[in-house]
């Protein structure tokens, strides 16, 4: 295999599109075949220079609309040490704000979600001061007790940039940013059949891990590591012949091929019981697919959601996706902060930010998915945190939104997450050795000097 590899190339998961928003594979992007220095992932100098230069001046997801469904709904995420209060101000208006008052300093907001009641307000509960929810000023209290030129200058929160993208909330630190959609590039219209705000949370975990956050996501934007760190996947994925894809400011893509006899099989035409599985779990009948082999079966796979979506009620938007779309992974890199694994029933959202210690050796992760909800009662959620079947069945998204998990033990992350979350924190140790030299990366590898690439640019500005 190696010999015929040609890394200009890569691997085509989907030969015959003839648009990147179909799947055809990006124009190769050189960032040469140096080793990739350790000690980005450890200096306190670099930490720095990142935080200055690049995390206050980027596009960063902090959460989805399906949180702020009425007027007064918010929701307090944290970015390094930086903490924010995004809130629906308006029927038709998002708004994001420091979480800070400025009296003293003091948090506004402590719990990740709430909602302010009609006429109320956020309230300091340090000292009693009070900002209505579009941020303006509301109260001071005993105001009397106030010099007016300490105060003279106070009207409002500071407020920063908050925009909106297929139902994911985004803030920017620098009022000078270029606007969110233009920022992503590409992806919009690779995404534009896959309305995310037709989907609801059905879970959500956060904690911190011991190890620099570009570790953490560098295990999630490559494929290679897969035959290995997470064996259940071989048997329905093409864990080798992945597709990946540069663009501008940053962003890549992978599509992950499944739904077919993986591509390390010793015999590609057998269909594995975990293929059987997949059609089974979705509603097909495997036994109607007798006919097709291993490296066939995806046409077992896309038949089988196609009738998902006739009785979830789903049937216009799958019948806009292309085959691949329907059954494969598209998993999107929005630097710095997310991926996307995106799927036709649902999508996992997963961010990487510093600690808000300032700590380059700690960071924090959050998952969250987001599925379809289901009209047919007899039909189980596919959790793409997992990858396994959930408990839930006939999960239709009304219900109370499920509380964030703030992980004990490592066995709270799930089976595929703990796979990983086990592993990060030894790689970090690992890239801290004196005897490491730096990364040695190969083609599978690419999204990696990508976004390296990318933050260079911003700290050498």
């Amino acid at each position: 295999m190696n010999a015929r590899f040609d890394y200009k190339t890569g691997f085509l998961a989907i030969p015959e599109a003839t648009t990147a928003a179909q799947g055809a594979k990006a124009p190769y992007v050189d960032h040469g075949a140096k080793l990739i220095s350790p000690g980005i992932y450890y200096s306190k100098e670099h930490a720095e220079l990142e935080w200055n230069k690049m995390w206050t001046k980027v596009w960063c997801w902090v959460g989805v609309t399906q949180d702020l469904k009425k007027v007064g709904d918010y929701f307090r995420m944290e970015v390094g040490r930086e903490s924010f209060i995004i809130v629906r101000s308006a029927p038709d208006k998002i708004q994001a704000f420091y979480n800070i008052c400025p009296h003293r300093g003091n948090w506004l907001v402590y719990d990740d979600y709430g909602s302010i009641a009609k006429g109320d307000s956020f309230y300091c509960n340090f000292h009693g001061w009070r900002f209505n929810i579009d941020g303006s000023l509301k109260l001071i209290k005993d105001e009397e007790l106030f010099r007016k030129e300490t105060i003279a200058d106070l009207k409002e929160l500071k407020e920063v940039r908050c925009e909106v993208w297929n139902s994911l909330v985004f803030i920017n630190m620098d009022p000078r940013a270029q606007p969110l959609e233009e920022y992503l590039d590409v992806v919009p219209e690779h995404l534009k059949y896959s309305p995310f705000d037709k989907m609801r949370v059905y879970s959500e975990i956060m904690g911190d891990v011991e190890a620099n956050w570009k570790v953490g996501i560098e295990a999630f934007i490559e494929f290679y590591h897969s035959d290995d760190t997470h064996p259940q996947v071989l048997p329905i994925s093409a864990t080798l012949k992945t597709q990946y894809d540069l663009y501008k400011n940053g962003m890549s893509r992978m599509i992950i091929p499944q739904g077919r006899n993986g591509d390390r099989s010793d015999n590609p035409d057998e269909v594995s019981d975990g293929l059987k599985g997949f059609v089974s779990f979705f509603g097909g009948n495997p036994d109607e697919f007798k006919n097709l082999k291993g490296q066939e079966y995806q046409e077992a796979y896309a038949a089988t959601l196609m009738k998902w979506a006739e009785r979830n009620g789903y049937t216009d938007m799958f019948s806009k996706m292309n085959h691949s779309q329907l059954t494969d992974d598209w998993n999107y890199h929005l630097f710095p902060t997310i991926t996307l694994n995106v799927f036709a029933w649902g999508v996992l959202i997963q961010s990487w930010t510093p600690h808000s210690s300032g700590d380059p050796e700690k960071h924090v992760y959050r998952a969250m998915t987001l599925h379809l909800p289901l009209k047919d009662q007899n039909q189980h959620v596919m959790d793409p945190m997992s990858y396994a079947v959930s408990a839930a069945k006939g999960w239709d998204g009304t219900g109370p939104r499920p509380q964030r998990l703030i992980p004990q033990k490592l066995e709270d992350w799930g089976t595929v997450l703990s796979q990983d979350m086990y592993r990060v924190p030894k790689v970090h140790r690992g890239v801290r050795s004196q005897a490491y030299d730096g990364h040695r990366l190969c083609e599978s590898e690419s999204r990696l000097r990508h976004y390296l690439a990318e933050i260079d640019k911003y700290l050498a500005s």
